[in-house]
């Protein structure tokens, strides 16, 4: 299946339990559109056994390590600080030892080639930045550096079984998709 854009993110963060969903980012446009996401280990390494000089059996179920790398533009400072666990202090934030990100989840929108919308959700885990390049400006126009994430993500129980990701296509049913990934949220943002 072909995917066509990545128009927004919704980015929900957990309460410490890990359990209900207390806060929603939209991210989209110029306060965090989405440029591009990766995500990976979807598929589990196979595990095999082999006997008489021949493989006999096979299994690969589960997942793997499913990791997600997603690049940002001008995400808002004080989301991004929430969803990195960051200490803040007015307009000063800090990464240090203390330095401990919530549990998140996130739901991607994109659309198919008929124009369908389409949605990946990675129900539980973590967000870190790992790098910020600074670019010196040159006599063209220097645009802005994105902004990259990475994510680690678990199973959570959704409907009695561990799910890590998920895929909805089309506007029906959203609603009851969306209400699974981000659990008992008050209110969620249009977008």
């Amino acid at each position: 299946m072909a995917y066509v854009g990545f128009e927004e993110v919704k980015v929900g963060i957990f309460d410490a339990a890990g359990e209900n969903i207390e806060e929603v980012f939209v991210w989209k446009d110029e306060d965090g559109g989405t440029v591009n996401m990766t995500i990976t280990g979807l598929e589990k390494e196979v595990t095999e056994v082999y006997a008489s000089n021949k493989r006999v059996w096979i299994s690969k179920k589960g997942t793997g390590a499913v990791t997600n790398t997603f690049e940002t533009f001008n995400p808002p400072q004080a989301d991004l600080d929430k969803i990195l666990g960051r200490d803040v202090d007015g307009t000063t934030s800090w990464v240090g030892e203390d330095t401990d990100p919530p549990y998140v989840a996130m739901i991607a929108k994109t659309e198919d080639v008929d124009g369908t919308p389409m949605y990946f959700a990675l129900t539980k885990g973590m967000f870190g930045q790992n790098e910020i390049a600074l670019n010196t400006r040159t006599q063209e126009t220097t645009p802005p550096t994105n902004t990259t994430l990475s994510g680690s993500w678990q199973d959570r129980d959704i409907d009695g079984k561990g799910r890590t990701f998920g895929k909805h296509i089309g506007t029906e049913g959203y609603d009851a998709f969306e209400a699974l990934v981000f659990p008992n949220v008050p209110v969620l943002p249009e977008g």
